[in-house]
């Protein structure tokens, strides 16, 4: 497992998420609407900007939409 750790800026949010190449899963570690997405969903939903916008700049699917800036990720021994 190799994450890349990623910063997302968007006008009205900002988050945090851990994005697994490899496996292509995304996690979210901290994201300023997770209180409102958890009380409504219980989870983060997949079509979340941020989420989109860390596979967009993880994948090279497209440019994302928001500010995206990688962050260093501790290794795991």
């Amino acid at each position: 497992m190799n994450p890349i750790r990623l910063k997302i800026k968007l006008r009205r949010r900002e988050g945090i998420v851990d994005v697994d190449t490899e496996s292509k899963s995304v996690m979210v570690l901290e994201c300023s609407l997770m209180e409102n997405c958890s009380s409504l969903y219980g989870f983060c939903q997949p079509f979340c900007e941020i989420i989109v916008a860390a596979k967009d700049y993880a994948f090279k699917r497209r440019k994302p939409k928001a500010e995206v800036m990688e962050l260093e990720c501790a290794k795991l021994n």
